[in-house]
């Protein structure tokens, strides 16, 4: 199975990151009541923050850091591809170069932050694809493959009951 790459603007990387977190923060209100204790307010979701890291190795790993080092260096927001989410503006907040390079590998992290300029599509943007569940298969090993998460997967197949045993020979939509 190969992966959407990972892309911002016009950079694509050569090999998507070993790791990718997309994690998001409720903004709450919290309201002292005099005599009474606090109130909580939820004021809405806040921006998609998505973080991560990876390595150029081989030969010409130095010069794949220096591309994605400039797309860093461009100014204001682009779109941010992620496999198995449909595209959203984001900034590029952080690159990190960690530890020594070395002449066949460089290591670094990341950081984009989601611009909110563009509605929010949380739809997967690919085309669905039939799984045909082998034994032992379970919904979370296969959204696992497919890099997706596993709420997506229950969502676009609404009949299986059992994600831990979804069925020898069942058929999962994977969108």
């Amino acid at each position: 199975m190969r992966l959407t790459p990972m892309s911002y603007k016009d950079y694509i990387w050569p090999c998507n990151p070993e790791t990718v977190t997309v994690s998001r923060a409720k903004s709450i209100g919290k309201y002292p009541i005099p005599h009474a204790g606090n109130t909580l307010q939820d004021l809405g979701k806040g921006s998609r923050t998505v973080s991560g890291s990876g390595a150029f190795a081989g030969a010409g790993c130095a010069q794949k850091f220096q591309k994605l080092a400039a797309v860093f260096s461009e100014q204001g927001a682009g779109q941010l591809i992620l496999p198995g989410m449909a595209p959203f503006s984001a900034i590029f907040f952080s690159l990190t170069q960690k530890g020594d390079p070395r002449p066949n590998r460089i290591a670094y992290e990341f950081e984009f932050w989601e611009d909110g300029s563009a509605p929010e599509k949380e739809s997967l943007v690919s085309n669905p694809e039939i799984y045909c569940c082998k034994a032992g298969d379970t919904l979370f090993s296969i959204a696992a493959s497919y890099g997706i998460g596993v709420d997506v997967l229950l969502a676009a197949n609404p009949g299986i009951q059992w994600p831990n045993d979804p069925g020898d020979g069942t058929e999962v939509t994977v969108p």
